[in-house]
């Protein structure tokens, strides 16, 4: 089993840029380290192991691996830029979603639609609990309530 990956080991293969987030190996071309993979983050290969882009940036300038996730604040997970980085809980990171998922059949994020009544509710989850916002005639409005509910309590949202 290899050692755990260092700050100090990291900085002998790899230049690091913070103000774009590139990666490059010291004895390459000058090419960006790594290729995009695993729903679109960068994954780049130091001493035969595979690490998250994001998560090497993290060690880099801070001189350890993170704990728990690190989340791009602008949600493009390939821009690495240090200042674009944080340090999350999964919890804080969910907090951080822009968009609805693919299985969303309307396109908002925060809303879900009753057949029953034939109307749209929108929710949001904090700590664990999902909090009912209400009963909406169409899915714009229904968003209108959760991106407001958002703002005001997800800390770590950036809408």
């Amino acid at each position: 089993m290899k050692p755990e990956l260092t700050q100090e080991r990291l900085k002998e293969v790899m230049n690091y840029d913070p103000e774009t987030g590139v990666f490059t190996r010291k004895n390459g071309d000058g090419k960006e380290a790594g290729s995009v993979y695993n729903h679109g983050y960068r994954l780049i290969s130091v001493d035969g192991k595979r690490y998250m882009a994001h998560r090497l940036a993290w060690l880099y300038m801070t001189g350890s691996m993170p704990d728990e996730n690190i989340d791009h604040k602008d949600c493009v997970k390939t821009n690495n830029a240090f200042k674009n980085l944080r340090e999350t809980t999964q919890l804080q990171n969910a907090q951080n979603i822009r968009s609805a998922s693919s299985n969303n059949t309307h396109g908002f994020l925060g809303v879900s639609f009753n057949k029953i009544i034939g109307k749209y509710f929108s929710r949001i989850h904090l700590n664990g609990k999902s909090n009912y916002l209400g009963v909406f005639n169409t899915p714009e409005e229904a968003h209108a309530a959760y991106i407001a509910a958002k703002r005001e309590l997800h800390e770590f949202n950036t809408l």
